[in-house]
């Protein structure tokens, strides 16, 4: 899951800032759709990550490469 990557890469990313309420959303859909099953996760995980696009801006700011790179996936697949 070559998505994956990009998402551990927006973790590491969103430590180095500082916005853990931010980060626990995303790994809360994560763990959640890890326990339905895996394209679960996927979608749950992009639901939050087009809000923090919506919605906050400057964190999407310093994710967004790897944001649009989870969307153009679900594009491709």
């Amino acid at each position: 899951m070559i998505w994956m990557k990009d998402l551990y890469t927006i973790y590491q990313k969103l430590d180095e800032i500082g916005v853990e309420d931010v980060k626990k959303e995303i790994v809360k859909a994560h763990l959640y759709g890890c326990s339905v099953n895996g394209a679960e996760a996927y979608f749950l995980v992009l639901q939050q990550l087009v809000l923090i696009k919506k919605d906050n801006v400057k964190i999407y700011e310093v994710i967004k490469r790897e944001v649009e790179s989870i969307i153009q996936y679900s594009r491709l697949n």
